[in-house]
């Protein structure tokens, strides 16, 4: 389980961050990310795969769902803002990702909450001011 509470001022802290918690992300490991729109949960993910090791760019999944990198681990990048249907989660072949060799990191988790597993670990991201975040595992 990660335990954390910081806040940062600006995009840069938020991803140093994350680069500083990326090796408690592990393989097996459901991570759900809660936050309202443009409250750092992106920028956190790109510092997380900086940590990994991941060289490229990192995007949100809004459009397309589902991004996977190759870091040095496999993970796999959810975003469940724009499809709410739980049945297209399934057909999407979302348990598939649940191994014991994939990192999930989930934005917008409590959208198919019902059909995620009992493990997830959530960080909440709040906005406090305009570059000041709140960033905390929960």
């Amino acid at each position: 389980m990660i335990q954390f509470d910081k806040n940062t001022d600006s995009s840069d802290q938020t991803i140093l961050l994350a680069k500083s918690l990326s090796s408690k992300f592990k393989p097996g490991g459901i991570y759900g990310f809660i936050g309202d729109l443009a409250s750092g949960k992106t920028t956190f993910i790109k510092g997380l795969l900086s940590g990994l090791d991941f060289i490229g760019m990192v995007n949100s999944p809004t459009f397309t769902l589902i991004n996977e990198y190759d870091a040095k681990h496999k993970v796999i990048h959810i975003d469940c803002y724009r499809e709410k249907n739980i049945s297209r989660w399934i057909q999407l072949g979302l348990y598939d990702y649940f191994n014991p060799n994939n990192i999930v990191l989930i934005e917008w988790p409590e959208i198919i909450e019902s059909i995620l597993p009992k493990n997830v670990q959530y960080i909440k991201f709040e906005n406090i001011d305009t570059d000041k975040r709140r960033i905390r595992s929960l």
